[in-house]
């Protein structure tokens, strides 16, 4: 029993030595602080500061009369040096039991280790300083083809797919601190079909650059995929920089099926499909033979010399007046249409030929099989009537010309030798 109260008052002696000294070094050792524009104080072990921002670290001691001195390293390396002022960073001692860096304009060469130190303990800060050097878009490169549709011809477009787009974004760091950064992107599908991009990241740890580059893996027709993207560059928890770039596609229209076969008197639309970045605002123009089609004010498209017949309307389903409604379709609806778009990044025409089949078309080859079995059936039918007949005068004529022949003794017949040529001896005289 005695053991044990011997023991505990041990366990508690050394208790309280410890938070002892734990205060009595709290309270020799230097106190740091971040002082922002906004008057705001972090206590932080890091704090990355972007280039030519403006920020104050100050270091408070609790006593009056202790002399505090700044020292700087470099990452990766112990040695340290007093630090000195310069235009981009001045020394503060003019109040007592404190002294403050003041970082006018922060500067890439900033970024390191800070040791504020008294006589008895110190205390650092490890500064990395980051920002964007540059922000690089790109657009999507389109090839020109000549396409005859119909009788007609356009021009067309198609993605260049062997030169996909690639848009980048440079940072640049302090001194050996690459290795405490990392890019995110943000935008398109990312979030939900990363598969699609390609993303490269080059890092040079000497001077402090880092590079990202996205790239879309296959271009296609998804909209979704082009416009604005966000590169994040993140070098402490809490601490980060953006920027915005492009991926810019001039208006395009998908390549429909240049022949269309419909029947008649069946509703039928086709929807002029666009892929642009910046959106197109404007309305879709249509036109039927390189003619214009045009709006009434009920809505009814109307072209020049052909009565539709209040049969045709032009509706918006992702671009405005991008549909073209036939209702029904009529055989002399037969024609080549065009959509086309404009924009300053170029126009986009896509064109389609539209042929009508009469309704009851689906049953004309089945009729033509049923009239050529019947017509077949009937040349069979004659033929074996015919052969017939033919038969019957044949056998008629042959019982004839046996009931006409003489008797065998009278003209010579010889039934011994089977001879049945008929002999004839002229008589003498």
């Amino acid at each position: 029993m005695a053991t044990a109260f011997i023991s505990f008052l041990l366990l508690v002696s050394a208790s309280l030595a410890l938070a002892t000294n734990e205060s009595v070094i709290a309270s020799i050792t230097p106190d740091l602080y971040i002082l922002d524009v906004h008057g705001n104080q972090k206590r932080l072990e890091h704090v990355a500061l972007t280039y030519n921002s403006h920020v104050t670290i100050v270091c408070r001691t609790s006593s009056v009369n202790e002399q505090l001195v700044w020292h700087y390293s470099v990452f990766e390396s112990n040695k340290f040096l007093p630090v000195s002022a310069s235009p981009y960073l001045s020394i503060d001692q003019t109040k007592r039991g404190e002294i403050a860096l003041e970082f006018r304009r922060v500067q890439f060469s900033m970024a390191g280790i800070y040791q504020c130190s008294n006589n008895v303990a110190s205390r650092q800060i490890s500064v990395h300083v980051y920002g964007i050097l540059n922000a690089v878009s790109s657009s999507v490169r389109l090839i020109s083809k000549r396409e005859l549709v119909g009788q007609l011809h356009f021009e067309t477009h198609v993605m260049d797919t062997s030169n996909p787009p690639m848009v980048a974004c440079q940072f640049q760091v302090g001194r050996h601190g690459v290795r405490y950064t990392s890019v995110r992107w943000k935008g398109g599908k990312l979030a939900t079909h990363p598969q699609l991009y390609r993303i490269v990241d080059t890092l040079d740890n000497v001077n402090g650059y880092v590079w990202s580059n996205l790239s879309i893996r296959e271009l296609t027709f998804d909209q979704a995929l082009y416009g604005k993207y966000i590169c994040q560059f993140n070098i402490v928890s809490g601490s980060m920089e953006s920027a915005e770039v492009e991926i810019v596609v001039p208006p395009i229209i998908k390549r429909p099926e240049h022949g269309m076969g419909y029947f008649s008197d069946r509703k039928f639309s086709y929807t002029c499909h666009l892929v642009a970045y910046p959106t197109i605002t404007g309305p879709v123009s249509w036109s039927r033979d390189e003619q214009p089609i045009t709006l009434d004010s009920q809505g009814f498209a109307r072209v020049v010399g052909y009565d539709w017949e209040d049969r045709v309307r032009l509706e918006t389903e992702e671009n405005a007046n991008d549909r073209i409604i036939f209702n029904p379709l009529r055989p002399d609806d037969r024609a080549v249409y065009s959509c086309s778009v404009r924009s300053p990044l170029g126009n986009a025409t896509g064109a389609f030929f539209l042929r009508v089949k009469d309704r009851w078309a689906v049953f004309w080859p089945l009729i033509g099989i049923v009239l050529e079995v019947v017509v077949l059936f009937i040349v069979i039918l004659l033929y074996e009537i015919r052969r017939r007949a033919l038969a019957k005068q044949r056998n008629t004529e042959e019982q004839t010309c046996v009931a006409a022949k003489p008797s065998g003794s009278a003209l010579g017949y010889h039934d011994a030798t089977g001879d049945t040529s008929i002999r004839y001896r002229q008589a003498r005289a």
